[in-house]
């Protein structure tokens, strides 16, 4: 039995299949269509629910039943508009992450930019933030929070223009959006500002002073019953924005300033949420979070919950923004509408995100033969030979299995390097990401010696909780350990792992280090690789030493 799950907004959108209760295979329609976060995507194509049906041998008329996103455009639906049931969008985000998380029982808390439009107990407007409760097949809404004034996003698909609304007041995720947008981390379509790359705001705060913090906290209102006002619509965040940055700075006075806009919005960020984590936790008294939407994807936040409110354990779902929907449809239509029973540990638990379809030998060798300038051998120590030219400062493109579902590599389509060396931030930088100096690598750690190195007992596989790295340790992995002592961390065990544990232990035996630096397997401005000829391109348009690619070790041709 087949439930076709489908996700996304104006953005991000997205495919999950899933079989007898279990998500089988999901993927982002950007890693197929090759456009950054799907923007200009031909969306009637459905390339990301072909794939997934693909990956089973299986056809639409297999499907038992088809659940979707009901903000996700519309033209991703109009194939199948005949047969599908559309769902409330921050319910799909509670979906996605109760129903996979380990707990019987948790609260949920779903913080996003824009939601569908509702009329909650007689308040109408777009959801901003949703307080619920999970216990078995049932999600419980609590309450929401609500923007009464929106405009149109607008954005580009298939050369045409499409319309959604969005960008409501009380939002967190607008919020930050904004001050992403002066920060500089826009992301253009078709040439104009559309979306924000808020993790590059997350990675520049702490690089900055409260300078402007208290203009701005301000005019962030935190109320009764974890309610929460901010006016975003009228102008006065905009203005003291505009104020702040209407004098043309360049170099080192306006990395400051930016620097400085980044600290600002992510302390009020954090403060919000811990606002609601507490009210929510004050309202449910369970012990359990379950998070998700866009604005669970602020692993620094999400450390801060885990550290400052009472809740013991948290669960981030890995595709916390909107592609993250269609898991959560698959599920909503699993334990929502056929009401399959959710048995207490035996249901379906995420607990990795390797969700992609798997190449085969001959697959991968018919890639590498497509193109010129390769050498490739087979070697029987492969990891032994890759955990050795990882000690010696080289750089690793790691390709093996199904890709990961959501923004993270996590060991199936990662670039790895040495966490020892100082200079390999900038190094990687400057040869490979291309991307800016302050944004730190995260560390992918061996679960087993994960409290040697960071402040954190909690197994968290997905680099969505940042944490400190013991100062003991942080002379030894400093290529890994961002400016104020913190790591966004990967746990890796070799149940969910295999042989990405196996590497990064072979590594551990040659240095006494049980660490690797682990980013994603792309360049900057273009999604992760998918498939083997995805690898092979990024491989030879970078500075990376050698490719890993199943069983092959791959170079180039000198």
């Amino acid at each position: 039995m087949f439930i076709l799950g489908l996700g996304g907004s104006d953005h991000d959108v997205s495919s999950a299949l899933l079989e007898e209760g279990r998500i089988v295979c999901a993927i982002e329609e950007e890693r197929v269509s090759r456009k950054k976060y799907g923007f200009n995507s031909n969306l009637l194509l459905g390339l990301s629910r072909k794939y997934v049906l693909q990956s089973r041998g299986i056809k639409l008329e297999d499907v038992e039943l088809i659940v979707a996103d009901d903000i996700l455009v519309k033209t991703a639906l109009f194939p199948i508009k005949e047969r599908l049931h559309l769902i409330n969008h921050h319910l799909l985000h509670a979906a996605s992450a109760f129903y996979p998380s380990e707990f019987d029982e948790a609260a949920i808390l779903v913080v996003d930019n824009a939601g569908s439009f509702v009329n909650f107990n007689g308040r109408e407007g777009i959801e901003t933030l949703t307080y619920a409760r999970g216990s078995g097949n049932d999600i419980e809404v609590l309450d929401k929070i609500i923007g009464t004034k929106y405009k149109q996003a607008q954005l580009a698909t298939q050369g045409k223009q499409s319309y959604q609304t969005g960008d409501p007041d009380n939002s967190l995720g607008y919020f930050y959006k904004i001050i992403s947008h002066f920060c500089g981390f826009n992301f253009l379509v078709n040439g104009a500002y559309y979306f924000t790359e808020d993790g590059k705001t997350m990675g520049l705060a702490p690089y900055g002073s409260d300078r402007y913090y208290q203009k701005l906290r301000a005019l962030v209102h935190f109320e009764e019953q974890g309610q929460i006002s901010i006016d975003l619509n009228s102008g006065n965040i905009m203005e003291v924005l505009e104020d702040f940055t209407k004098e043309k700075l360049s170099g080192d006075a306006n990395f400051t300033r930016q620097a400085d806009l980044a600290w600002a919005g992510q302390q009020i960020l954090e403060e919000a949420l811990l606002h609601t984590a507490n009210h929510l936790y004050n309202i449910t008294k369970l012990p359990y979070l379950c998070i998700a939407g866009g604005v669970g994807l602020n692993s620094v936040a999400n450390g801060k919950i885990l550290k400052k409110t009472p809740f013991k354990k948290i669960f981030v779902q890995p595709a916390s923004g909107d592609n993250g929907t269609s898991i959560g449809a698959a599920l909503w239509g699993y334990y929502g509408i056929q009401k399959q029973k959710r048995i207490p540990g035996k249901h379906y638990i995420m607990n990795h995100a390797y969700l992609g379809k798997t190449y085969t030998d001959a697959e991968l060798a018919g890639s590498l033969a497509r193109y010129t300038g390769l050498t490739f051998t087979q070697p029987g120590d492969l990891l032994q030979q890759a955990a050795l030219l990882l000690r010696d400062g080289k750089i690793i493109s790691w390709f093996q299995g199904g890709a990961e579902f959501g923004p993270r590599a996590l060991g199936h389509r990662s670039i790895l390097a040495n966490p020892i060396l100082p200079s390999m931030k900038d190094h990687l930088n400057q040869r490979v990401k291309f991307r800016e100096m302050f944004r730190p690598f995260a560390p992918a750690v061996l679960y087993e010696h994960q409290e040697e190195f960071f402040e954190i007992a909690q197994y968290t596989p997905f680099m969505l909780i940042v944490i400190g790295v013991r100062p003991e340790k942080r002379h030894l992995i400093p290529a890994v350990t961002h400016i104020d002592g913190t790591a966004r961390l990967q746990s890796v065990t070799k149940e969910n792992c295999g042989m990405f544990h196996s590497l990064i232990n072979e590594f551990y035996r040659l240095t006494g280090v049980p660490v690797l630096l682990n980013t994603s397997y792309n360049i900057k401005g273009e999604p992760i690789v998918e498939t083997p000829d995805d690898a092979v391109k990024c491989f030879l348009g970078t500075g990376i030493d050698y490719l890993i690619l199943g069983p092959y070790m791959v170079s180039k041709k000198i």
